[in-house]
């Protein structure tokens, strides 16, 4: 459902997605790079994920700010309903 608030919070994923992505570079340099992950995924894989991890926040805030970001979860989600049920107590 749509909401000011939603609005709001998505619009600021959006603009916080996007500043990461167009400054990586900056980012990586002052945060240094991640060991842990060029461990695993190569030499110089940290700028690569930090814009990953930008175009997961743009998407978020377009799901939220049009309201359409619980029926997405919902829909992803729904594999895992019954994977759950017993912690819920549901026979």
């Amino acid at each position: 459902m749509f909401s000011l608030g939603g609005l709001l919070i998505g619009s600021g994923l959006i603009i916080i997605g996007v500043v990461t992505v167009k400054y990586t570079f900056q980012a990586v340099n002052l945060t240094g790079r991640q060991d842990w992950i060029e461990k695993y995924t190569g030499s110089g894989s940290t700028y690569g994920v930090y814009k990953i991890f930008g175009v997961i926040l743009v998407l978020a805030g377009i799901l939220t700010a049009t309201g359409f970001g619980g029926n997405v979860m919902n829909f992803l989600l729904t594999p895992l309903y019954n994977l759950f049920a017993p912690l819920r107590g549901v026979k």
